[in-house]
């Protein structure tokens, strides 16, 4: 079987705020398709990583490539427009906009990017109906659960087809029964689109529903 291509390589990535030391020589390398979780205790430096990795921040030094693209190499404008290409986001606070419907949120990235309206909301009520979503599509955040507020983040998350999706403690915010809802969804969607993800959480009932868990301490992934 052909091994599958990777899609992340991160090599002794360093990261400073001023004098404190909060990456300590991250090598990492993720493959298409890989549901990764990343666990570990406050402050062990999972978020900083997440956001180097979603070019949200810059890493102090050391290289990071998703797929071919060297992003510490990219200038501002290009960044925003590769993360609107590239990268898919899923936050604990779904970070909806509360005037816009659930179809209208889902579209947003891809009309960012300037994408067709008419195919764009085509596809969000795909990945709506997909999710379970087929009778919210008109139902602003105010009207939803927070599971259903997430899955709408979820399929926002996916309406550009990103390389990867990052996930910081994406069901922090959630009850039980919703959080093992929302487990189960990202493992359904890591199978059937084949989909990359990359999960921060202290969940470890999510993690352990993941391919690979990565545990960080004090800087370093340390498995």
């Amino acid at each position: 079987m052909q091994e599958a291509e990777i899609i992340v390589r991160a090599r002794d990535v360093q990261k400073f705020y001023g004098d404190l030391h909060v990456l300590k020589g991250v090598d990492l390398t993720i493959r298409k398709g890989e549901l990764i979780a990343i666990v570990g205790k406050s402050g062990a430096g999972k978020s900083t990583l997440l956001h180097l990795l979603g070019t949200l921040d810059r890493a102090s030094s050391g290289e990071i490539l998703i797929g071919q693209r060297n992003i510490q190499a990219l200038i501002k404008n290009e960044l925003a427009r590769f993360r609107n290409e590239k990268i898919g986001f899923i936050f604990q606070f779904h970070h909806l906009l509360d005037e816009f419907t659930a179809l209208e949120n889902v579209c947003i990235p891809a009309l960012i990017h300037q994408a067709d309206r008419q195919q764009t909301e085509t596809k969000a009520r795909e990945m709506l109906t997909y999710l379970g979503l087929q009778d919210r599509l008109d139902h602003k955040p105010a009207q939803l659960s927070g599971g259903e507020q997430q899955r709408v983040a979820i399929a926002r998350a996916l309406i550009n087809n990103p390389d990867i999706i990052l996930a910081d403690e994406p069901t922090g915010n959630l009850d039980t029964l919703s959080s093992r809802d929302i487990h189960s969804l990202i493992r359904q969607l890591a199978h059937d689109l084949k989909q990359t993800f990359v999960i921060v959480t202290h969940n470890m009932e999510l993690a352990e529903l993941c391919d690979r868990i990565l545990t960080m301490q004090d800087g370093k992934i340390i498995d």
